[in-house]
């Protein structure tokens, strides 16, 4: 999804949008990076390669495909990690004398925190690039170019 928006601060290489159609916020898949969701106009932290600065009319993409792809991986790998884990502690209680009530739910949790600790590095390191919103041209150029 594509839109226009003014740069209202700068952070490092992170810029802060003011996105004007809020119609299209309601169906973003990029809704959960959006800083200003309760104002009236939204306010979007998208990464900023044409070196925008305040003031400046700029356009906007939001990767929905990669967002959505992103979350499925998200959510299938917790669920695969979980499965894992519980059956892991069922298969233990046969090695240690401990009885499976106990030990697959330890393994269940254990399986939780363990993908979610991977996923965390996982999408901290690879997917920061891909999952932010990018300025992709300057529109109208603000005080700051001269």
């Amino acid at each position: 999804m594509k839109d226009n928006g003014l740069v209202v601060s700068i952070n490092k290489d992170l810029a802060h949008v003011e996105v004007k159609s809020l119609k299209a916020c309601r169906d973003c898949s990029a809704r959960s990076l959006c800083v200003g969701q309760k104002q009236a106009k939204g306010l979007l932290a998208v990464k900023n390669p044409l070196n925008a600065c305040p003031g400046d009319e700029v356009q906007i993409e939001v990767p929905d495909t990669n967002y959505s792809k992103a979350l499925i991986q998200l959510f299938g790998t917790l669920l695969i990690v979980t499965l894992i884990g519980m059956a892991a502690g069922y298969l233990l209680s046969f090695l240690l004398p401990l009885s499976y009530s106990l030990t697959s739910p330890i393994g269940l949790f254990l399986g939780l925190f363990l993908g979610a600790a991977g996923l965390y590095r996982y999408f901290r390191k690879k997917n920061e690039e891909q999952l932010y919103p990018v300025i992709k041209e300057i529109i109208k150029k603000g005080e700051c170019h001269g």
